[in-house]
């Protein structure tokens, strides 16, 4: 490959991530792979090389978020970590992780909270669920573990209007790297701690005092 040609589809991919970024925050696509297609249709390319990894999508969405509604963005996210931490609680007994958008800060119009939880007892999430009377629908998500593809059990809630996906992992996967392509990054987790101290970050800053 040329140098003109790499720097020719690096352009490409770049325009891509950022029409597809504004199809997640702004029209609500919240299928990543689905928001680069249709951004790619939209500008007439159809190589598929030209796509942008997630790893540019992501950047190109924070980007977005931060010239066109940072204060917004920043209260909604806000929001939602506080909504994860009192889910945090909810599920202790299952080491709730944060993993997703709501980690990254790349929330699209209808971002969805994922947390990972574990536990050897495979019924042990959904009882849990049926116990507390937690409204619930099953399903299932395939994710890639230490490289090798896996359908993990999926709970998904709705909790004050907010999409929660519970997604089961075992006590040893834990420790393993997941990703939810073969060919992507592994997944960032958070535990409760680190989620508390990342709400600083997206707290109203305090107003200037005014000089005594």
């Amino acid at each position: 490959m040329t140098r003109d040609t790499h720097t020719r589809q690096r352009q490409l991919r770049e325009q891509i991530a950022q029409l597809a970024a504004r199809l997640i925050a702004e029209d609500g696509i919240d299928d990543w792979g689905l928001a680069k297609k249709k951004a790619a249709r939209t500008l007439g390319l159809t190589d598929a090389h030209c796509l942008p990894t997630n790893v540019e999508l992501e950047a190109a969405l924070l980007e977005h978020q931060r010239i066109f509604d940072e204060d917004g963005q920043r209260e909604e996210l806000h929001w939602l970590r506080s909504q994860a931490l009192d889910l945090m609680d909810v599920f202790e007994r299952f080491d709730p992780h944060l993993a997703g958008p709501v980690l990254s800060g790349a929330i699209g119009k209808y971002p969805t909270i994922h947390l990972h939880l574990f536990t050897d007892d495979e019924k042990a999430i959904e009882w849990f669920l049926m116990k507390e009377a937690i409204p619930y629908d099953p399903s299932q998500c395939r994710v890639f573990i230490a490289g090798a593809a896996s359908t993990v059990p999926c709970f998904e809630l709705n909790v004050e209007g907010t999409d929660v996906h519970l997604l089961q992992f075992t006590g040893e996967q834990r420790r393993q790297p997941v990703r939810l392509t073969e060919a992507g990054r592994p997944m960032a987790r958070a535990g409760r701690a680190s989620l508390a101290a990342k709400l600083d970050e997206t707290a109203a800053p305090e107003p200037l005092r005014p000089w005594q």
